[in-house]
């Protein structure tokens, strides 16, 4: 049974190690370019251990299929947006369309029969499905979200997002220019870990919940995706991909260092910005495709 949730769904192997505790799957329960990565017996939460070879068997997997690697991420659901369908730990790993599906339609025999691949009778027709359906629900969100009458100030932008810097030397936390994502900057990439990485977004997360939510109960159980550039690799030090961040003085600027960002809801988003970046960062989102494929 693959990460099953309400209707068991056969697993079809992606990758795995004789030695490892963890290994790759296909995603059968849901159609879109996803790999999930779980437990060889599998509990509600991962050990240290089985963290470490998640970082270890996902670069040693992208090695085997570097079709995937200029866009791959690691992704893990935290609070309200996690084990929605299933007490399991997981994780994901995010890859393009197009290679993936040359993979998954050799490899996905049998089409679950269940919500989500909405009586498809092929990959390719469960992914564009849902993906349609997906895009449609994403514009709903974007168009609400900049529609929205937003209180100028707002409760949470009292609290600073350089608050939650203070208890690192190795990462500074960004605003994304036209995204709901907070971006993390490592301060020296090619020696940091990616360990490192997720132990300082899992504590930044709950730093984060905790002063939020006292101004502001939506953040009650912060729902979030901490998502993590990979790459094809024998080690796990973290990887770089630039994008564009807003200044504190408004203006947009390119960040080379970007190692990986939290996911919010947009609506969040917009309400803890500086009231001074919040204008510029409606108009660079009304601009820019909303999609969340983490």
């Amino acid at each position: 049974m693959a990460i099953g949730m309400h209707a068991a769904t056969a697993e079809v192997i992606a990758y795995e190690e004789a030695t490892k505790p963890i290994k790759i799957v296909y995603d059968t329960w849901t159609p879109r370019p996803h790999f999930i990565v779980v437990q060889r017996e599998q509990k509600q939460d991962a050990t240290d251990t089985e963290l470490l070879a998640t970082f270890e068997i996902v670069g040693q997997f992208l090695s085997n299929n570097r079709q995937f690697v200029d866009q791959a991420i690691l992704s893990f659901h935290r609070g309200s947006w996690y084990q929605k369908h299933t007490s399991k730990w997981h994780a994901h790993i995010c890859v393009p369309l197009e290679p993936y599906l040359q993979q998954a339609r050799n490899q996905i025999r049998d089409i679950p029969n269940n919500k989500q691949w909405q009586g498809a009778q092929s990959v390719e027709q469960g992914i564009t499905n849902l993906y349609q359906k997906n895009m449609h629900q994403y514009q709903k969100y974007k168009n609400g979200c900049i529609q929205k009458q937003i209180p100028n100030p707002t409760p949470v932008e009292s609290i600073a997002l350089s608050t939650f810097n203070s208890n690192t030397n190795e990462f500074r936390l960004v605003w994304l220019a036209s995204t709901p994502r907070i971006g993390v900057v490592a301060q020296a990439p090619a020696q940091t870990k990616l360990a490192s990485l997720y132990r300082f977004m899992s504590r930044t997360r709950d730093a984060m919940e905790q002063a939020l939510s006292q101004v502001d109960s939506s953040f009650a159980n912060f729902g979030c995706h901490f998502c993590l550039y990979v790459r094809d690799q024998t080690d796990t030090f973290t990887t770089c991909r630039p994008d564009q961040i807003l200044t504190a003085n408004g203006k947009i600027s390119e960040e080379p260092n970007i190692v990986g960002y939290i996911q919010m809801d947009e609506n969040q988003y917009a309400q803890w910005l500086p009231s001074n970046l919040r204008r510029q960062w409606l108009g660079e989102f009304s601009r820019a495709e909303h999609f969340v494929r983490t």
